[in-house]
């Protein structure tokens, strides 16, 4: 994995915040827990679904996602650069944050680094977590309460986001509240099972292939989505951040 560059080009009318990833060379030649993480807020930011600023405020930098804390030094997904030194483990010092090659995001002109220590725990996802109150932690991140999490609300903040929309789609809306609940549905009957939720395990994998079965996850705008439980109906993804600043623009045209 070579020179990766993912970044939010959207039209400047349409931009709020600009989230660039620098480029890097990746290092590692096994699979490690972050990658998966990596690979989703990259998938993300392609995505153009919802505006950068919702996407950092939900996800990237949000304590109900994750909430490192070293005295008065924050960090969570994205931690700033210049602080990440300063977020190590608890209980043996390892750095939160890549501390040789780190994985870079250029955020309106400054730089964070995405979170690294990714624990292996053998844990299940907590599907509860985001409706508790955010405590802050400095061992690591357990890799699949974070999948499970950061799914949640990227389908939480687009529901939202399209249901505000004066000209809403109802038909797209109630497919994505379908495909949401069929995930944690999925996800609630795969922790009733005795797997094995280490990232080499048969749970991780079987999370890993849920979510890389949700449709909404790999859509840009204008993509058709199919939906098989209705004779095969589709909708057709937008973006309602779009649509709003289309809305403004066309008022003031006026």
């Amino acid at each position: 994995m070579k020179n990766i560059h993912v970044c939010t080009a959207q039209q400047s009318q349409y931009l709020d915040m600009k989230i660039c990833k620098q480029p890097r060379t990746e290092v590692t030649k096994k699979a490690t827990t972050r990658m998966v993480i990596e690979s989703l807020v990259d998938q993300f930011i392609a995505s153009n679904l919802i505006s950068n600023e919702r996407l950092f405020e939900q996800i990237l930098y949000n304590k109900d996602i994750i909430w490192i804390q070293n005295d008065n030094i924050n960090g969570h997904l994205f931690a700033k650069a210049d602080i990440t030194g300063q977020l190590k483990t608890k209980t043996n010092s390892f750095m939160m944050y890549m501390p040789t090659n780190p994985i870079v995001y250029e955020v309106n002109g400054e730089y964070y680094h995405l979170i690294t220590r990714i624990d292996s725990t053998r844990a299940k996802p907590n599907l509860e977590r985001l409706s508790q109150a955010p405590k802050p932690i400095l061992s690591a991140a357990r890799v699949n309460d974070l999948l499970c999490s950061i799914v949640m609300r990227f389908y939480e903040t687009y529901i939202e986001d399209l249901s505000q929309v004066a000209n809403k789609n109802k038909q797209l809306i109630n497919f994505v509240k379908q495909e949401y609940q069929q995930f944690l549905e999925a996800v609630k009957e795969l922790n009733d099972f005795h797997l094995n939720w280490h990232p080499r395990g048969n749970g991780h994998e079987l999370l890993l292939k849920l979510i890389d079965n949700l449709q909404l996850l790999k859509s840009r705008p204008g993509k058709v989505l199919i939906d098989f439980s209705n004779s095969h109906s589709y909708v057709v993804v937008e973006s309602p951040y779009r649509m709003v600043k289309q809305a403004q623009k066309a008022v003031q045209a006026l």
